[in-house]
């Protein structure tokens, strides 16, 4: 996305109302629905990788401690 396309994006689809309006520019949150967002790897695939890696490994007995 362009900065302004961006821009009017998180404008219109932000669901969470400002809670603290004494500095606006230092806290105010865009809550958006992660669904909207445009596919992508994040990070380089580091989450992906990572959670691959995470698949491989055995898991702990808890019944043990």
């Amino acid at each position: 996305m362009t900065e302004l396309d961006a821009y009017q994006f998180a404008s219109q689809t932000v669901e969470s109302p400002l809670a603290n309006v004494c500095d606006t520019n230092y806290t105010c949150v865009a809550k958006l629905r992660k669904e909207w967002l445009p596919a992508r790897d994040t990070h380089r695939g580091l989450h992906a990788h990572l959670r691959d890696v995470a698949a491989t490994l055995p898991r702990p007995d808890h019944r043990t401690f």
